[in-house]
């Protein structure tokens, strides 16, 4: 049984398109802390310390073609921690991630633990 020519062009415009939308998803990296060359830990805040709170705060990163930390925000943890959190990761450096021989940006969660 034979495809019209029509049939071949749409599975192909299909696998065409498929692979386009999977070349523009963002990179996401489960090693990032592999990649760590500079890593600074948060200060203990002050106001948690009186309080006496722990915990673990979650952020969430982007690290440009150069691995620097250009973006960060919170995405899961006590309040009393975030300034300290974001603070401490926006000093983080990486090695730069390749995607086929070139450096790209990637978003990563870095989670700080807060215990006395």
């Amino acid at each position: 049984m034979h495809l019209s020519k029509w049939i071949r062009l749409a599975l192909l415009v299909a696998v065409v398109a498929a692979a386009a939308a999977v070349a523009q998803e963002p990179i996401t990296t489960a090693n990032a802390l592999g990649r760590v060359v500079k890593k600074v830990a948060p200060v203990y805040p002050t106001a948690a310390k009186q309080l006496n709170v722990t915990g673990s705060q979650d952020v969430e990163i982007v690290v440009d073609e150069q691995g620097n930390v250009v973006d960060a925000k919170v995405v899961k943890g006590n309040a009393l921690f975030t300034q300290a959190s974001l603070a401490a990761v926006k000093e983080w450096k990486f090695t730069p991630l390749l995607k086929d021989g070139q450096p790209v940006k990637f978003t990563t969660v870095i989670t700080f633990n807060y215990t006395k």
